[in-house]
């Protein structure tokens, strides 16, 4: 797959002058009828079995399985990395070939003695060397991994999950990781039962069999293992008790939260943010207000105000929310601002449902009940909209507005060109901020901890976060952006990510004083919206057509994308 772009870690690079200018979204007219859609596994336009016979992998059950076992061996040792390397310069065109896509299939493991090739005197040997570090790049081995392990799902062997748990120490990289997972959750259970070797796993010495082992037999509903698996919410692995937690949280197991709650100070935050987004969503306007520091005392404070939000509210909680609450759904809300449509794509890129006819949308959110919430910026109104008939069921008439957030206590978060407001299901004004030096907003969003984040313009561009009351700045410091509308993310951890798109790139900036360091960039054409997952990755969209909604991954890899032939505004993943 060719990379049009490239993700560099780059620590200590300070944010200068912002850019000064704002520049508004202009509209153009296009034909949305025909998208061209992608994702991991189609994104190259092979099936999964013709990428696999093209790497020299097999495609049956029993080879699988057997290439599996290979690569959970010491199969990168430098001796038998040393003995490909001479292959590539074999004087017969086959094994040089095979040499090269085995070396490929290695991945990391085989980069420093291919570093090393690149410089040896053989020509052909340098070349091969050369393009296999490109391919290994470029994400061919992660993209041929994926596509064996779904291959051996299909092909559902006997071993196949065992095979799959003995694979994920040696996993690449967290993308890989998470596709052995859904894997082991798919073959969880085989004619009624729990698959031996997954049952077996629940008491393996390796933390992250344990872990994942629980996991998939949640995710494939395996009731009669749960006593089992309730037990390692006392794993002596912080990590395991995380995953076996949010995982007993999706079968709607109420006394897994206290569990987790406590590991709010034994884990760091960016590792903890799927459970605090849970926790958030549960509580709605009971959550105890978060803590932007992230020193020891603050986060046990953190925890402390969690335990007595549960101490207080657990015996209220209903199994069943919990439940809905803590399962991800794996649809993507894409929303594109020429053809004024929003579409809702479940995992496999498939659209499940459509609503049509919103003038020029910068934000958008799907609610529960099937609904759709849509800032239409050219008609001066917040939309509400039943996305089984496109019928507006509410809005609210304001003035150019920017973003729109449905808040758990129901009133709407609306920020526009000159103000931010909240209203109520009435349309009720009951909180409303004006900048007071007179600027213009560019992008608002009502933060979990009920703080807000907003930049704004006049002159410099400038990321601001206020207080819940919109009384006190707690932060501000220069950024550089510049198209409007949206919302702006801002981490956990306090970090904010911004898409610089005159830069052509995403960036994630860490305060220092009033200044912010970019911690992580990813180059790519034109971004106009960054979302950080709960997975880690990044969803980010573009105001160029041929770039769309993507997902990428902390090393810049593309793990996912929606392509059309308009600007996409926003894309969330619920």
């Amino acid at each position: 797959m060719r990379r049009n772009w490239l993700a560099v870690l780059r620590p200590g690079v300070v944010v200068g002058v912002a850019v000064s200018c704002l520049t508004g979204v202009s509209a153009q007219t296009s034909d949305l009828d025909h998208p061209v859609v992608t994702a991991i596994s189609p994104a190259s336009g092979k099936s999964d079995e013709a990428k696999l016979r093209e790497a020299d992998v097999p495609t049956d059950g029993p080879g699988l399985l057997d290439y599996f076992r290979k690569r959970t061996q010491e199969s990168a040792n430098r001796s038998r990395l040393q003995a490909l390397i001479a292959q590539l310069g074999d004087d017969d065109f086959q094994i040089r070939e095979q040499a090269s896509n085995q070396l490929v299939q290695l991945g990391v493991r085989a980069k420093p003695v291919l570093l090393d090739a690149t410089k040896d005197a053989d020509l052909e040997v340098a070349i091969r060397a050369r393009d296999c570090l490109r391919r290994i790049e470029s994400g061919t081995t992660a993209m041929m991994l994926g596509a064996a392990i779904r291959t051996l799902v299909e092909r559902k062997p006997d071993g196949a999950a065992e095979a799959l748990l003995s694979y994920l120490p040696f996993a690449e990289d967290e993308t890989l990781s998470d596709e052995a997972l859904a894997g082991l959750a798919a073959i969880a259970i085989r004619d009624g039962r729990s698959d031996p070797a997954l049952v077996a796993a629940l008491t393996d010495k390796q933390a992250i069999k344990r872990g994942a082992a629980a996991e998939a037999l949640c995710r494939a509903g395996a009731k009669e293992q749960l006593a089992e698996i309730r037990k390692l919410l006392k794993d002596s692995d912080a990590r395991v008790r995380l995953r076996v937690g949010l995982a007993l949280c999706s079968l709607g197991e109420r006394e897994a939260l206290p569990v987790l709650i406590e590991l709010l100070t034994e884990l760091p935050s960016p590792e903890t943010a799927a459970l605090e987004n849970m926790l958030y969503k549960l509580a709605g306007q009971k959550a105890p207000p978060g803590d932007d520091a992230t020193d020891n005392v603050a986060r046990r404070r953190y925890r402390d105000a969690w335990k007595k939000w549960w101490e207080t509210e657990g015996t209220k909680l209903d199994a069943a929310k919990l439940e809905e609450t803590s399962k991800t759904l794996g649809y993507t809300l894409v929303l594109m601002l020429d053809s004024g449509k929003a579409v809702e794509l479940d995992s496999t890129n498939k659209p499940r449902w459509t609503v049509e006819g919103l003038a020029f949308p910068l934000d958008v959110e799907a609610l529960p009940g099937d609904r759709l919430l849509s800032a239409e910026h050219r008609a001066n109104r917040v939309t509400e909209r039943d996305v089984k008939t496109g019928k507006v069921v509410w809005e609210h008439k304001i003035a150019y507005p920017l973003s729109a957030q449905r808040l758990p206590n129901g009133n709407t978060f609306i920020g526009s060109q000159n103000n931010l407001v909240e209203v109520d299901k009435t349309g009720k004004v009951v909180w409303e901020y004006y900048p007071p030096g007179g600027e213009n907003i560019m992008k608002a969003s009502k933060l979990r901890n009920g703080d807000i984040a907003l930049v704004t313009q006049l002159g410099a561009t400038r990321f601001i976060l206020l207080d819940r009351d919109g009384k006190t700045e707690k932060r501000s410091f220069a950024i550089n952006l510049y198209t409007t509308g949206g919302r702006i993310d801002v981490l956990p951890n306090g970090n904010v990510i911004v898409p610089e798109n005159a830069n052509n790139r995403v960036v994630e900036l860490e305060p220092v004083g009033q200044v912010a360091k970019v911690v992580w960039e990813a180059i790519i054409e034109s971004p106009v919206a960054a979302t950080r997952l709960a997975n880690g990755h990044m969803l980010i969209t573009s105001m160029s057509s041929s770039k769309g909604a993507v997902e990428i991954d902390r090393t810049g890899r593309e793990i996912w994308s929606y392509k059309t032939d308009t600007r996409v505004t926003r894309a969330m993943r619920r």
